[in-house]
Parts: C-alpha cells; structure tokens; sequence
C-alpha cells in the first residue's frame, strides 16, 4: 500500500463551505471527491461513487446497516447513527495515519484522537454490539430479493 505524507492526509476531508461556494453559489461542485471536515448529514449522498474512498466508505455503511438488520429495519435515528458511526471511523483512521507519519504531531492530535474514540465507541453501544437477522417475512418474499 502506498504510504501517504501528511499534506496527502489532509487532502483526504474536503471544505464543504469554502467562502467562494457563499459568494458564487453556483461554482459549488456536485459532488465532492473526500468527506466533509466537519459531519454532514447525508455526506455519502454528496460523495463522487467513483472514488476509492467513497467506496469504502459505502462498503462500510452497507456492511453496518447489514450487520443492524438491515437499513430498511432501521429507524431514522439509528441510520444517521450510522453515518456518523462511518464518518468517524474515518476520521480515526486519518488522525491515526498522521500520527504515524508525523510522531512529533502526536502530542497535539491525541486529544481530537480519544474524543474520536469515545464518541464511536458510545454510538457503537447505542447501534449495538451484536449483528441482528434481518426481518424476512416468507421465503418467497426472500428469493425474489436473492434473484
């Protein structure tokens, strides 16, 4: 895997309310190619699909709405735990990456690191620890989803 540097790091969250988006609201892009800095709902909606971190992110949270039941079982409190849950994973990942790189950096990220953590932790208890089956309600509603 390609070893990134830290300007590579800071690349990877994108501002999503840049000044110039408020004085010319119609150079603001479509679509975005990395995640907001700060959490915004909907954030995956915003995303370029075609990029690598777009797709992990989506595989993530298909993974964790699955491991939940599935979205469609889901309550809309529960999905926007979801995303948040997501994005600070993310988030994580990108402090921890810039620790790595950049040990002398360490010191000040360490604090934004362990609220990170504690935050995923707590919706990760709220979403439940557990994977939960998925509501089917006969066997041919179930093989018409399979096809």
């Amino acid at each position: 895997m390609k070893q990134k540097n830290n300007k590579d790091v800071e690349n990877d969250f994108e501002n999503w309310h840049k000044p110039e988006y408020e004085e010319d609201p119609d150079n603001v892009p479509q679509t975005f190619k990395h995640p907001p800095k700060r959490f915004e709902k909907n954030f995956l909606s915003k995303m370029d699909g075609r990029t690598e971190i777009f797709q992990q992110l989506k595989t993530a949270y298909d993974e964790l709405t699955s491991d939940l039941g599935s979205a469609e079982n889901l309550s809309h409190v529960k999905l926007c735990l979801c995303e948040r849950f997501i994005w600070l994973e993310f988030v994580l990942q990108q402090l921890e990456m810039k620790m790595a790189t950049n040990p002398k950096e360490s010191g000040e990220l360490i604090s934004k690191w362990i609220q990170a953590c504690n935050s995923i932790v707590g919706i990760g208890k709220t979403l439940g620890l557990e994977r939960k089956a998925r509501q089917i309600t006969n066997l041919k509603d179930y093989i018409k989803e399979r096809e």
